[in-house]
């Protein structure tokens, strides 16, 4: 069988360093004509720099491609509906480069932040995976929710939760995991984070750890199932195109900013979709690298504070939906209408809240439309 094509989608506002870390691991292992680079800027980028590295990897047998953002508002100009749906400084312009490679017939569309260094083991392999339908390891668990970080090992020896694990799941006494071995067709693998592990503000406020050490190479989840999917280190088979939308979630309300959470919430809906069409989600290998850029952790709290307390009602609701749709983009545009009709507890929302979320299921909607207007010109 012929090796899947894999293009690395990133975003940055700095010089992506780790690219050349990806080139040695590719040129390690005999991957250089399979691996491509998409890193799409912003108005911090510096471009010039960038540009420069990106140069310099290509001409070492690592295709990467910066697309500053005048190539980007010339490229979104076919996508007219779209266009004003992505914001600058903000990390929903990595929608742009999925349509691009998409279009340049990548078959694996393989999402990393620019602090996700590769590690030592065959990187590509290991999301080469993504598309093959397998017999591994899966984890049911009694909560409903399954904690990716329980498959590392931190120092100091702590259980701390993956970003997006919903609160009023954490720390359940009843909490019993199932593990056999199923077969199902893969359509995501999330690699995992040695370094800084990828939890939330108040975590790291409360608990900072260290990853040191992969305890489970691999864990299928079971249909039913959730854990939180982020775009660190995160493969996607290009037929969930249709629902791999990073969704754009930066607005006020109650006076704060809702952000941080993009990732996290198309992970719900794309959660739910794999369900319905009937792919898995594998969570393992490879591992990065996750030397975390500098942040300020009490402004972090601040803009996740809005994305934590929406984050239980949400997967709640998107769990309580029943599905009729059998593809990926029958089922999204199903959720959208779902997403945009939902009732919302007065008493705990801001009372804008149900239209916030209206405008998000009209985005959802657009880029469907716009995978539809790339797709026929494929």
């Amino acid at each position: 069988m012929t090796a899947p094509r894999l293009t690395i989608v990133m975003t940055t506002i700095n010089v992506p360093s780790l690219l050349e870390g990806y080139r040695e691991n590719f040129a390690k292992y005999g991957h250089l004509d399979r691996v491509n680079a998409i890193i799409i800027g912003d108005r911090k980028t510096p471009h010039d720099a960038v540009r420069e590295l990106a140069a310099r990897v290509t001409a070492q047998g690592f295709a990467a491609r910066y697309v500053d953002v005048p190539d980007q508002e010339r490229y979104l100009d076919r996508f007219p509906d779209l266009k004003p749906l992505i914001p600058y400084n903000s990390d929903n312009r990595r929608n742009i480069g999925y349509l691009m490679a998409a279009e340049e017939g990548a078959e694996i569309l393989a999402a990393v932040d620019d602090d996700n260094f590769v590690g030592q083991e065959d990187w590509y392999a290991a999301h080469a995976i993504v598309g093959s339908r397998l017999t591994l390891k899966t984890v049911r668990s009694s909560t409903g929710w399954f904690n990716p970080c329980d498959m590392m090992e931190t120092a100091p020896a702590r259980r701390v939760y993956a970003r997006g694990f919903p609160y009023a799941k954490r720390w359940a006494k009843d909490e019993r995991l199932e593990t056999g071995m199923t077969e199902g067709r893969v359509a995501i693998n999330a690699g995992l984070w040695l370094g800084e592990p990828d939890v939330d503000s108040i975590t790291r406020l409360a608990e900072p750890v260290q990853t040191v050490k992969v305890r489970e190479e691999r864990l299928m989840l079971a249909p039913g199932t959730w854990a939180p999917i982020n775009t660190q280190n995160t493969a996607f088979h290009r037929d969930v195109l249709p629902a791999l939308y990073f969704v754009p979630i930066a607005a006020k309300l109650g006076g704060l900013v809702v952000e941080r959470y993009g990732d996290i919430w198309s992970g719900f809906f794309l959660r739910k979709a794999l369900d319905a069409v009937g792919d898995r989600l594998v969570f393992g290998l490879p591992a990065c690298l996750h030397q975390r850029n500098f942040h300020v952790l009490l402004r972090d709290l601040e803009l996740e504070f809005w994305s934590i307390q929406l984050t239980d009602p949400l997967w709640q609701a998107i769990d309580g939906w029943t599905l009729r749709g059998t593809t990926y983009e029958d089922v999204y545009l199903e959720m959208a209408d779902r997403l945009e009709a939902q009732d919302w507890p007065k008493s705990t929302m801001p009372q804008d809240v149900k239209a916030y979320f209206g405008r998000i299921a009209h985005a959802m909607r657009t880029w469907v439309v716009a995978v539809q207007r790339l797709e026929a010109t494929v």
